[in-house]
């Protein structure tokens, strides 16, 4: 009996002792289990470094029932069919996936299909009760007394992979013109190349690596790929289906092209053939009306000829007889008389006649019907919009414009600035660290300018498409238009590496840049750029509002800034061209007022012209000393006066009756 008590309290310390020894040796909770209702990640278990991203926690534990907050946050999120579930995520995995969701919802909100293929994607991802079942952890970072999930595997059927690319392949992001497959895929040409982007570790993307293997039972045993319904950019349920513009297959058919039987002639249709005919007949016609002529004229020559020689063969002698009979058969030449001519001849003969016979109603008249004329002065209004300035109102350019105006607003204004490198012969690169710097300070101060008359500044003004952030398309985007991202020794790498990948380096306005729109001159790599490029973006309104007037008073602000920063930028051996949204506008200005000045120039020439063309040639300055009375009658001052004074009345009374039937204009119209 005391043999048996021993060798029980033996058996008890032995597995007490295997139990704790079990504890200590435990490693991280990996997805042991695959199985329904049985979870592979779940929670956050902190990050690999400071600066990186909260990492999910190993969890092959049952999934649970949320509470009632995290329920109504997981169907924001996800959707309605997460209702009454149980799940394998915590409120902290919801708040990042909205997060995450959020960024990639701008590319891919114009087609439906492929935003709820996306985002049911990750939502099973992070939350299904399943995960177990295509997740399995591969490798884990320890983390004080806790693991950090670092890489997994997650199965997904080769039919779900497949009809979630083809659902976002074609779908546009308006932003850069381009696809939005550039941004969230990494321009991949299949689903396998797309699934590798989304799970590949990188800098502001996933914080861990997600590998996508293919699916195989002997691979993977005991384990089902996620394999939900993705839905075809062209569905027929309406709630889902995509546009024809990010959708080929939403694209109605066109009707076959038939093949119209023409009318020919031998190989020529009948049209060029009718054409032809006309052209030969109308030609022969001509031809023959010429030909006609010349051997008339030739006629009429022969006859008078013969009817000279006959003259000569009876001289007579009285010498002047010849000439006298020679004369008669000059009388029995035609004459011709033009209509018009004559008309005109006696018209403006009666018309001298009448002015020189009653002057001062001449005048008066002319007066009166001048300045009835230039009444239309009181409606005069220089144009300056180059739209309206050379685009006719009733044209079908302008007809657009006022409906996209109505139905969205007028369009975005821009402000423009190009930089370009002037220290090397021809065109150098116009990157580097201390031009980074100079520019990051640069557009720092244009953020705080403020206009003189209303004192707006940038932020009051630029169009902010998320948050509260302004559209400055810069390279200073890449950087989160921080100079302190920058750093001295790998920025030219950073650079590259978000040009290659723009989603990866998102500015302040979480719209990805477009290296094309920011760089010039690129041969091989950005890097050798000869220009940069930035564009703010500023928003518009209609004409005459206080919203309008704010932004052209912030144009003018930024316009006599940028005119020292040339400055500056020349000292820099960079030269700095700028362009602001009113900047057209003023340059109409300033060429009216400049034409103005040609106008007065072109008068002052034409009264010394006129002076001098129809004065004395006998003028000298002594004659002019001696008698300036006399002198100013010869040198036809007045004449000249007069002369301009009666063009001056023509174009005032021209400019008044054109702005009197309601046109606009510039001095052109003189």
């Amino acid at each position: 009996m005391v043999q048996l008590r021993a060798t029980g309290w033996k058996g008890r310390s032995l597995g007490l002792l295997s139990i704790l020894v079990s504890s200590v040796c435990a490693g991280p909770d990996l997805t042991l289990k695959h199985e329904k209702g049985r979870c592979a990640i779940r929670g956050q278990c902190g990050k690999q470094g400071f600066f990186g991203s909260e990492l999910p926690c190993p969890d092959n534990g049952p999934a649970k029932s949320p509470s009632d907050d995290v329920r109504k946050k997981l169907v924001d999120i996800c959707g309605e069919k997460w209702s009454e579930t149980d799940i394998c995520c915590e409120e902290n995995q919801l708040d990042a996936l909205q997060t995450n969701l959020g960024r990639a919802s701008s590319f891919i909100n114009a087609c439906p299909a492929c935003k709820e293929n996306f985002f049911n994607l990750f939502c099973t991802f992070t939350c299904s009760p399943n995960q177990s079942l295509f997740i399995n952890v591969t490798d884990t970072e320890p983390k004080g007394d806790k693991y950090l999930v670092t890489e997994l595997d997650n199965l997904v059927s080769n039919e779900y992979g497949s009809g979630f690319f083809d659902s976002c392949k074609d779908v546009q992001f308006g932003a850069t013109n381009g696809k939005a497959m550039d941004f969230i895929g990494g321009g991949a040409k299949n689903y396998t190349q797309f699934l590798k982007f989304l799970g590949d570790k990188k800098f502001l993307g996933s914080p861990f690596q997600i590998n996508f293997p293919r699916p195989a039972e002997a691979d993977f045993p005991e384990m089902d790929p996620m394999d939900d319904e993705a839905y075809a950019c062209n569905t027929t349920d309406k709630t889902y289906q995509c546009a024809c513009l990010d959708c080929g297959g939403s694209c109605k058919k066109l009707p076959g092209v038939t093949e119209i039987r023409q009318c020919r002639v031998g190989r020529l249709p009948c049209l060029s053939f009718a054409v032809i005919l006309i052209y030969s007949f109308f030609l022969a016609l001509l031809c023959t009306a010429v030909a006609g002529h010349v051997a008339y004229q030739k006629h009429s020559k022969h006859k008078n000829e013969r009817m000279r020689l006959i003259q000569d063969l009876e001289p007579s002698d009285d010498e002047d007889e010849g000439d006298i009979v020679h004369n008669v058969g000059m009388l029995d030449r035609p004459t011709k008389h033009y209509f018009i001519n004559t008309w005109c001849d006696r018209l403006f003969s009666r018309l001298g006649y009448i002015c020189a016979k009653f002057p001062v109603m001449t005048i008066m008249i002319s007066v009166l019907v001048v300045v009835l004329m230039s009444l239309g002065w009181m409606r005069f209004e220089v144009e300056t919009d180059p739209v309206r300035l050379w685009v006719a109102p009733d044209s079908a350019a302008a007809q657009e414009k006022a409906f996209f105006d109505d139905q969205f607003g007028p369009f975005f204004r821009a402000e423009q600035v190009f930089l370009v490198n002037d220290t090397a012969e021809g065109a150098g690169p116009v990157l580097s660290y201390e031009t980074l710097d100079w520019w990051f300070g640069v557009e720092s101060q244009i953020q705080r300018l403020k206009s003189f008359e209303t004192g707006v500044t940038l932020d009051k003004v630029c169009f902010k498409p998320i948050d509260d952030a302004c559209v400055v398309q810069s390279v200073t985007g890449y950087f989160q238009g921080d100079f302190a991202n920058v750093s001295p020794s790998s920025w030219q790498e950073d650079l590259l590496a978000c040009v290659d990948n723009p989603t990866m380096c998102l500015p302040n306005f979480q719209q990805p840049l477009d290296a094309h729109l920011l760089f010039g001159g690129v041969d091989e790599s950005v890097l050798d750029a000869k220009a940069l490029v930035v564009t703010w973006v500023v928003k518009n309104h209609p004409e005459g509002t206080p919203e309008v007037q704010h932004a052209m008073d912030f144009e003018d602000e930024l316009k006599n800034y940028l005119k020292m920063v040339a400055e500056d930028a020349k000292s820099r051996g960079l030269r700095l061209s700028f362009n602001t949204e009113i900047s057209l506008e003023q340059e109409l200005n300033k060429s009216t007022n400049t034409d103005a000045k040609i106008v007065v120039v072109s008068y002052i020439i034409m009264f010394l012209y006129a002076s001098l063309a129809l004065g004395s040639t006998t003028l000298t300055v002594r004659s002019i000393l001696r008698d300036p009375a006399n002198a100013l009658v010869q040198s036809k001052f007045m004449l000249g006066i007069v002369g301009i004074v009666i063009v001056l009345m023509s174009v005032s009374a021209s400019v008044g009756f054109v702005f009197g039937c309601w046109y606009q204009g510039d001095l052109d119209y003189r």
